[in-house]
């Protein structure tokens, strides 16, 4: 099943008969918790701004949808507007877990993602870069704060809210890592859209 049959298979359930004749394309959505809450996009309409969020609420217009291919996690210097990586930022000690909701129904629940392992996130940069002996400068970490959901993707249907809440942790110790206006956690959704485009192209 393609990334267009799941979603006009929940459009068709959900009734919205028009989506098939709009366009699908690759789209992202991204916030960063500017609060400190410990939620992504619930807030989004408070903070419109390029640097920090591409959403004007946290729920998509009529037909209007994402399929999500990949969740990724970055860290935002609010006073400096710097991105960097989960793992330059907080240690490779460092993990979240989060839940995404979509509607009232949490869909994904106590998700890890690890400041340190492979594949690099497209939404960072900062590598580990280090010199080992006979080999020259290799990289030698490569964060992995994301999770991928290649063909098994969750879509998010029009005019639903959905958000993430996030803890942090040590996982040597458990303990519980604050977040600070310095380290502000954002999160991009990655994969399918359909936007609002008189096409049949999905």
């Amino acid at each position: 099943m393609t990334a267009q049959d799941k979603i006009l298979h929940v459009a068709n359930k959900l009734g919205l008969t028009s989506l098939k004749d709009m366009q699908g394309s690759t789209g992202a959505v991204y916030d960063v918790d500017t609060d400190l809450s410990g939620q992504i996009f619930a807030s989004a309409t408070r903070h419109q701004n390029p640097s920090i969020t591409n959403l004007t609420q946290n729920e998509f217009e009529v037909n209007e949808a994402l399929l999500i291919e990949n969740i990724a996690f970055y860290v935002l210097d609010q006073e400096t507007d710097e991105v960097s990586n989960f793992q330059v930022q907080y240690g490779s000690d460092a993990i979240i877990t989060y839940d995404l909701k979509i509607g009232n129904k949490v869909v994904m629940k106590n998700t890890p993602v690890f400041a340190v392992g492979s594949p690099f996130t497209f939404a960072n940069t900062g590598t580990t870069v280090a010199t080992v002996p006979n080999i020259g400068a290799v990289n030698t970490v490569l964060p992995r704060h994301q999770t991928f959901m290649e063909g098994a993707g969750i879509l998010i249907p029009p005019q639903v809210q959905f958000s993430i809440d996030y803890r942090i942790f040590n996982m040597v110790t458990g303990a519980i890592i604050a977040a600070t206006s310095a380290k502000s956690i954002g999160c991009y959704l990655f994969g399918t859209r359909v936007l609002l485009n008189f096409n049949t192209s999905i």
